[in-house]
């Protein structure tokens, strides 16, 4: 195993939270089944894979009073999408793995956030390497005019 691939192998929560955590597939897998979707599938065709959903990780960290969005940034730190607290509670599914396996790069792995239900495929972001907690918007290049 390389030491980037160990890199990748998690992502981190931060931000306007109780305190800044690394989290990896096993980490997510620890989520309870309520939490967890077997077959994302099941509420986004096309997609295949495990995710735990986001109320779950968003419920753990403990936002501050004051965190009203979250903040997802890519690996590269070229694309980050921010949806509000209640929207990415709502509808944001981490998916952290296919056929028992880490999910892989070129179905957007090791982390892919997906959302289904909110109408904005934009919000769905491959190679999720950090969420962030924010009071007030965070940064987000998804280009309006595509993206609503």
């Amino acid at each position: 195993m390389t030491d980037q691939h160990s890199f990748t192998d998690r992502f981190f929560l931060e931000g306007e939270i109780q305190s800044r955590r690394a989290l990896d597939r096993e980490d997510l897998r620890q989520f309870s089944l309520e939490f967890q979707v077997p077959d994302v599938s099941a509420v986004m065709p096309n997609m295949k894979g495990r995710g735990v959903r986001m109320s779950a990780l968003l419920e753990t960290a403990q936002p501050s009073v004051e965190a009203d969005h979250v903040t997802f940034h890519s690996l590269d730190g070229k694309f980050a999408a921010t949806l509000t607290l209640a929207k990415a509670k709502e509808y944001g599914i981490l998916i952290y793995e296919v056929d028992g396996l880490p999910l892989p790069d070129e179905k957007g792995g090791p982390f892919r956030l997906v959302t289904p239900g909110l109408g904005d495929l934009c919000a769905n972001v491959k190679q999720v390497a950090r969420i962030e907690v924010t009071k007030g918007a965070g940064r987000d290049t998804r280009p309006p005019e595509v993206c609503t």
